[in-house]
């Protein structure tokens, strides 16, 4: 496979490279229209380096491509590649609002085009666990927290200062890391989100977008779920983050620990909690997904989450930002 790499100044590209340099594919470009860390990749990878995505597109033959762009340049880049109707995966969240995301999205399902999004909180083993302790079901979901505090924006400043910039970003810990937990809990309710409000703060930093932000969620069905998420852990510090998850069900109670999650079944406390093994180092999960992607394409088979998905999940940050403006008035998902 001929693959290509749009945007290689974006701080995930890194992710990707050791499981890239693994498969059985070769990287026959990259573009790089911030002109920052394009030609190292390149370097690596024994490529050339384009200054735009048009002139790589134009010029090379691709069988797929992993598509990274400024937030509000996402969905016109998905465009472009859509048009020459390559496969691709797509940075979250594939568009700085909801309309552009369901604009790609009509694009790509009218060609049948194989669309993937990283949403990798899917791939840390956490659904399966709950799959299989919650079968053969009914259970419910009774609420479920979230807790992702990165560390701060100054780790953008060199090579993404767009992230400052509320017009380009779309916001900020918000749209950047709220996305992946919005859609868990989609997928731990089976569940369309109904309501969603909002409380943001600049406090941590005073940047022009938020560094903390609190959605607390309601599902179709009751369920509640709280997404927290920041840019104020200390820079420099042994650990990357703050991540914490808890959720309960009729069938138990579920934590991170120990280094996966512990599950204590509701009924059997006095035997105490099960480890379920779990990957949780949320950067090692990009390669997971390099693999997982590479392998559907090659087997015609569905990405793990796609850009209906990424549709579903944008609809609630517009809604949240729009709760959080209106001082946390509880927003109606549309």
């Amino acid at each position: 496979m001929k693959i290509a790499l749009l945007g290689a100044s974006h701080w995930h590209v890194p992710l990707y490279l050791d499981a890239l340099e693994r498969a059985d594919v070769r990287v026959v470009a990259v573009s790089d229209q911030e002109g920052l860390k394009g030609p190292a990749v390149a370097e690596r990878l024994g490529c050339p380096c384009y200054t735009s995505d048009e002139a790589l597109l134009r010029e090379q033959s691709l069988d797929f491509a992993f598509v990274f762009a400024r937030h509000n340049d996402l969905a016109a880049a998905g465009q472009r590649v859509a048009e020459r109707r390559i496969p691709f995966a797509i940075e979250k969240p594939c568009g700085i609002n909801a309309a552009q995301v369901a604009s790609l999205r009509a694009q790509v399902e009218a060609t049948g085009l194989y669309v993937a999004v990283p949403f990798i909180q899917r791939m840390t083993g956490l659904l399966d666990h709950w799959r299989e302790a919650e079968a053969p079901g009914p259970s419910r979901l009774h609420q479920a927290s979230f807790r992702f505090i990165a560390g701060p924006l100054d780790r953008y400043r060199d090579s993404a200062a767009w992230m400052f910039d509320r017009a380009q970003a779309g916001g900020g810990c918000t749209i950047n890391l709220a996305v992946h937990f919005i859609d868990l809990f989609r997928q731990l309710t089976g569940q369309p989100i109904a309501t969603v409000s909002a409380a943001m703060s600049h406090r941590g930093q005073g940047a022009p977008v938020e560094d903390y932000s609190v959605l607390l969620l309601t599902a179709a069905d009751g369920a509640v779920g709280v997404v927290e998420t920041g840019y104020n852990f200390p820079g420099g510090a042994p650990e990357l983050r703050d991540f914490g998850i808890s959720i309960s069900s009729d069938a138990g109670y579920y934590r991170l620990a120990g280094g996966g999650v512990s599950f204590l079944r509701r009924g059997a406390a006095s035997s105490g909690p099960a480890i379920l093994p779990a990957n949780l180092d949320t950067d090692a999960l990009y390669g997971v997904f390099v693999t997982s992607v590479l392998a559907d394409v090659r087997a015609g088979a569905n990405p793990i989450a796609g850009l209906a998905d990424a549709e579903a999940v944008m609809r609630v940050i517009d809604a949240a930002y729009a709760s959080a403006a209106a001082g946390g008035v509880p927003r109606e998902i549309a």
